[in-house]
């Protein structure tokens, strides 16, 4: 990876870090936004993209704490954070990411 990539993980996991709830309130409005522009026709895919980016979100703020303080982790949910992270990038036919195998 080179520096500029990195510098741009760099602050982007730090955005996340100090904004979690407005992150994952975009996410909930732009996924209710595509909702009625389709009409509800992918609400369960944009429901699932919304709950993995929730999840991601709070594992990426809750790092660096304490464990005591980074109630609610799970390592399911981080397993699927990272899922998540790892699709990101990935989508079927559409342009709407669907559901791993």
């Amino acid at each position: 990876m080179n520096d500029f990539q990195e510098q741009a993980k760099n602050w982007l996991r730090n955005v996340v870090k100090q904004n979690p709830d407005k992150i994952k309130a975009g996410v909930e409005k732009a996924g209710d936004m595509v909702d009625k522009q389709t009409g509800g026709k992918y609400a369960e895919k944009v429901d699932t993209v919304q709950e993995k980016v929730g999840e991601f979100v709070d594992t990426q703020s809750s790092e660096g704490r304490p464990q005591a303080e980074q109630s609610g982790t799970t390592e399911a949910s981080s397993t699927a954070a990272q899922q998540s992270a790892d699709g990101a990038g990935q989508a079927e036919e559409g342009g709407l990411p669907g559901p791993r195998p």
